[in-house]
């Protein structure tokens, strides 16, 4: 009976989703996402340049 109820539950949440995410797609403009890996060299970026930051850009 647990297992009837996750799956209900489950689908209540995915349905909310999918329906929030169709009303804001449908009434606000939206920029479009990077792709993964440019993201994951810009968050690699940001962070080199906030540790060269702190150790004053010395390398050990």
């Amino acid at each position: 009976m647990g297992c009837v109820t996750g799956i209900v539950k489950t689908g209540i949440i995915f349905g909310s989703g999918v329906y929030a995410g169709v009303y804001i797609a449908q009434n606000y403009q939206i920029d479009k996402v990077e792709d993964p890996m440019t993201l994951f060299s810009k968050a690699q970026a940001a962070i080199k340049e906030k540790m060269d930051g702190i150790s004053g850009g010395k390398k050990p």
